[in-house]
């Protein structure tokens, strides 16, 4: 009993980590929500946090239920996800990219839940992340607890580390007071969400 006991645990905790490695490496939501902290601020970004969040239970929720597989199945849905996926973030991009600096923001609309919630619902990435940790790793118990046992870990790492970034963002954006590198810091974090758009094409 203890040995079943243990090797439930080990497989936790090595599902954990697989779930970290994935979810919480840099993807389109992830320098996204740190691009929002640095050119926004923590407080202003919240809503776009919570968006993102909502979006990628939705896109959880698809995975595990296998809906993901079924509409995969049709060409055309899966190309017109991708398309809008890649448009909206592209779109994402420019707007944090052209973000005025600091001193000029109070003004400005920034991307509110909404925004979030179409960020983490056409996440390719996010898709495929869910696809290999739902499918591809076994814990040992039975096959309810298990799916939810994942689930849950797979979404408190979401939370953590996506917080975790966007926290990180808001931090860096007292070091670029400047206008200058202010302008600097929100184009860098522009071209990096681009690259991993294109980065998440070799995980489909």
């Amino acid at each position: 009993m203890f040995d079943v006991t243990l090797s439930v645990y080990q497989a936790i905790f090595t599902f954990t980590l697989a779930a970290i490695a994935l979810l919480a490496s840099p993807g389109p939501a992830t320098l996204a929500l740190a691009a929002s902290g640095a050119a926004y601020g923590m407080q202003r970004s919240f809503e776009f946090f919570v968006g993102i969040t909502l979006g990628l239970v939705i896109a959880m929720a698809l995975v595990a239920s296998g809906l993901y597989v079924v509409l995969h199945s049709f060409p055309g849905l899966a190309v017109a996800l991708t398309i809008i996926s890649i448009v909206y973030i592209f779109w994402l991009a420019y707007r944090i990219g052209t973000a005025p600096p600091i001193q000029d923001q109070q003004a400005v609309v920034t991307p509110g839940w909404g925004a979030g919630f179409v960020l983490g619902v056409a996440n390719i990435k996010a898709y495929a992340a869910f696809a290999a940790l739902l499918g591809s790793f076994t814990l040992g118990t039975t096959p309810g607890w298990e799916q939810g046992t994942k689930a849950l870990i797979c979404l408190l790492v979401c939370v953590v580390f996506d917080f975790l970034w966007l926290f990180a963002g808001s931090r860096m954006r007292k070091l670029f007071i400047h206008p200058v590198w202010s302008r600097r810091l929100n184009v860098s974090f522009a071209i990096l969400m681009v690259v991993t758009v294109a980065w998440s094409f070799t995980l489909t």
